[in-house]
């Protein structure tokens, strides 16, 4: 159930992203941000960013500024990326500056060097759909990636709600 889910997302995007392309919801090409500059950081440093990061990306959905906290040779986990910011970015921007695309933050959390964000996602497809992204540190930059993604079935065995 787990891998047709996450699929019909992946699916869902291949359809949506080549519409797209690397623009913004204004039709023009987005520049990829500069990337962050790797310095040394305490964890309580590196929480205010990943808590700024978190409200420029989910909130405000400032994806430029938001890519400024991410590393150059970020790695990247999720199978439809490659590694690097430009990558990330020219992928990520087209979705998350979509304003019909909702997002909900339900859960955060931070603890050096790693953040985790889980969050529901609203108008990407068809079903709402739950994601964990988690986020590993190297001093002030967000270096790595992981993802955790799940739509919601239409017919549900478990009686649970999703979110």
């Amino acid at each position: 159930m787990h891998m047709r889910a996450s699929t019909g997302f992946f699916k869902g995007l291949t359809l949506i992203l080549p519409l797209l392309g690397p623009v913004s919801v204004f039709g023009q090409s987005t520049p990829t941000p500069v990337p962050c500059a790797v310095h040394p950081a305490t964890a309580v440093e590196q929480k205010q960013i990943f808590n700024t990061f978190v409200e420029e990306f989910y909130v405000k959905r400032d994806i430029p500024r938001a890519f400024t906290h991410i590393a150059a040779d970020y790695i990247q986990h999720n199978p439809s990326e490659l590694d690097g910011i430009t990558s990330s970015f020219d992928f990520l921007d087209p979705i998350f500056s979509n304003t019909s695309v909702t997002v909900q933050i339900l859960h955060r959390v931070f603890e050096a060097p790693y953040g985790w964000l889980h969050y529901r996602v609203d108008g990407l497809l068809e079903e709402p759909t739950a994601i964990l992204d988690l986020f590993r540190f190297n001093g002030t930059c967000v270096q790595e990636h992981w993802d955790v993604i799940q739509e919601r079935p239409v017919n549900a065995t478990n009686p649970h709600p999703l979110f």
